[in-house]
């Protein structure tokens, strides 16, 4: 009895002794995991460079030249700015997995513009709220949705 319970305290004081260092073993190898695991499964992540810091000027809406100037200016913190034609606009533009964007709630000024002038800034607007895809090939950027596509050169 005396040796069963000598050994019952020697495996419990080596159980003891090891634990530290298994548990930051184990602690490593979570981190590990998650660090590749965010790369793969964070829906925010985005697999090429977002286009920030530049501004784009739209050169087509749905194949035809726009009634007015647009543009996007996308900046470090994800602020997106620009022109849709008669009013100025801004709001947070996230990319999301899958060359994705989400556009936050629209700030805008309110000016008058024209019938054809207001239709096309719905319609430009709309595009880019209703979570396009783009793509950046060079000096152009392409937003496409259900609604619409948009072709902007980078302005000056």
């Amino acid at each position: 009895m005396k040796k069963l319970a000598i050994l019952a305290a020697a495996a419990v004081a080596a159980s003891l002794a090891a634990q530290p260092a298994l548990a930051q073993k184990k602690k490593k190898g979570q981190q590990q995991e998650q660090g590749q695991g965010e790369k793969k499964d964070d829906k925010y992540a985005y697999e090429s460079p977002f286009p920030t810091k530049a501004t784009w000027q739209l050169r087509t809406i749905n194949g035809k030249n726009p009634p007015a100037e647009a543009s996007l200016l996308i900046d470090e913190n994800l602020r997106g700015t620009g022109s849709s034609g008669c009013n100025t606009w801004s709001a947070t533009l996230y990319p999301i997995k899958g060359h994705r964007l989400a556009m936050g709630p629209v700030a805008m000024t309110k000016k008058s513009c024209t019938p054809e002038v207001n239709t096309f800034e719905r319609a430009y607007l709309t595009v880019l709220r209703s979570g396009p895809t783009w793509d950046l090939q060079g000096s152009t950027l392409t937003v496409k949705s259900q609604y619409g596509e948009l072709v902007y050169g980078r302005g000056l």
